[in-house]
């Protein structure tokens, strides 16, 4: 993260003094007050020519955040990040055509710093064992979309059909002996029996009102209707 770096303030002019006791020539000095509140001599010199902006502080703080960065390098959530970005923005990414490709985006705050990215993750339920899913699957990756869930659940948020499926919506199957369209859900591994329907656009409402109802991860047939 980019931070502004405020201009030391000259508190006390030294003058033309020696840098050390072996110096053959003179170097004007001054005494100046670091934007930590610290106090350091320096050569004004350098200060006016920007190549010294701190009394160190600063040097010391980007050195432990690219120890930071680099500590994290191998972190899971860093891979997790890294994988977002690459198939949202990198048309040669294999899965590309169902992300970026569909004009599924990173948001700005998260595809500009990883450090931003980890601490939404920690603070909203990351841990080892849980994958990043979207709970609009039209929508971005984005704080107010994502969460964090078991792949099992992630399977049920997923706007893939089956190519078996012949009806076109999510839990509807057709009955031969009765004749009638069938609303089913899986829930834990347990299918559940919604009911059954003389067409499958009624079906659809069905399976849908169940979710709906029973507060479900599993996609419904029909947003915003």
């Amino acid at each position: 993260m980019n931070k502004t770096i405020t201009k030391p303030i000259l508190i006390q002019d030294l003058g033309m003094i020696y840098p050390k006791e072996s110096s053959k020539h003179k170097r004007h000095y001054g005494v100046y007050q670091c934007q930590c509140g610290n106090e350091f001599k320096t050569q004004t010199y350098d200060v006016q020519k920007g190549k010294t902006s701190s009394c160190g502080c600063y040097h010391k703080q980007r050195t432990a955040e690219s120890h930071i960065i680099h500590g994290l390098s191998n972190h899971r959530l860093y891979l997790i990040w890294c994988s977002i970005k690459s198939r949202c923005g990198n048309p040669k990414n294999k899965r590309f055509k169902d992300y970026g490709g569909r004009g599924i985006t990173i948001c700005n705050e998260w595809r500009d710093d990883f450090e931003t990215f980890y601490t939404w993750a920690i603070a909203n339920g990351y841990k080892k064992g849980l994958t990043i899913d979207r709970i609009n699957n039209d929508g971005n990756y984005e704080p107010s979309n994502c969460r964090w869930t078991t792949s099992i659940v992630q399977s049920r948020n997923t706007r893939k059909i089956r190519e078996c499926n012949t009806s076109g919506y999510r839990g509807v199957s057709f009955h031969k002996m009765s004749k009638k369209w069938v609303a089913q859900i899986n829930i834990n591994y347990n299918r559940k029996h919604i009911g059954s329907f003389k067409t499958s656009l009624d079906a659809a409402k069905a399976y849908d009102k169940y979710v709906i109802d029973n507060n479900l991860e599993h996609t419904i047939n029909f947003k915003g209707e």
